[in-house]
């Protein structure tokens, strides 16, 4: 019997690794297509906020940015933004609230997410493969998952280290920021 042919006669516990592989193909196919869908509808504004000195942050806004093709998401960093954040309910989170930088946080529309589920609801509007990636680790307890967030944020600055101010975006990324003026509106008197 030739090599090809014994490999599916592997047995574990009686079944055969060809079973195997079906029962965990079929695994995850039901998971993926239960995989909740973290997209809003394409009308809704979306603006991430996130610790302007933290390169862990910059890093995942940077990673958004290349991703997401069709410019979903607007980034602001924390620091900047603090009367914004106390504006729409977010305050805890801006600087000098009681959870000043500890998470980052996404305002979708008239919603507020923050750690686990903020990331994972930005990573799933950048496309495929991401929003799947997305969904399937939504899907795990939110406690877990922001358990998991909170022990990365926690270490964050150790690992990954900081900046002494937010780092400025370039030209061409720049007007995905809040605080970005369109040259035009910063000059109307002409060029």
């Amino acid at each position: 019997m030739g090599m090809r042919r014994q490999a599916y006669k592997i047995q574990a516990n009686g079944i055969s690794f060809l079973q195997i592989l079906r029962i965990v193909s079929a695994l995850l196919l039901y998971l993926v297509v239960r995989a909740p869908d973290l997209r809003p509808p394409p009308h809704v504004s979306n603006v991430l906020f996130f610790d302007g000195v933290c390169n862990l942050c910059d890093g995942f806004v940077n990673f958004v940015a290349s991703w997401d093709k069709a410019e979903r998401v607007r980034f602001g960093a924390i620091q900047r933004h603090k009367e914004y954040l106390k504006g729409v309910g977010a305050g805890a989170f801006a600087e000098g609230g009681s959870k000043a930088l500890t998470t980052v946080v996404l305002l979708q529309g008239e919603d507020i997410y923050i750690k686990s589920a903020a990331a994972l609801r930005v990573i799933a509007l950048i496309g495929q493969p991401w929003t799947t990636v997305a969904g399937l680790l939504y899907m795990l307890p939110r406690g877990l998952r922001d358990y998991g967030y909170e022990t990365v944020a926690r270490h964050r600055y150790a690992v990954f280290g900081a900046s002494e101010t937010c780092r400025e975006p370039d030209p061409k990324f720049q007007a995905r920021f809040l605080e970005h003026v369109p040259e035009e509106e910063a000059m109307p008197w002409g060029k």
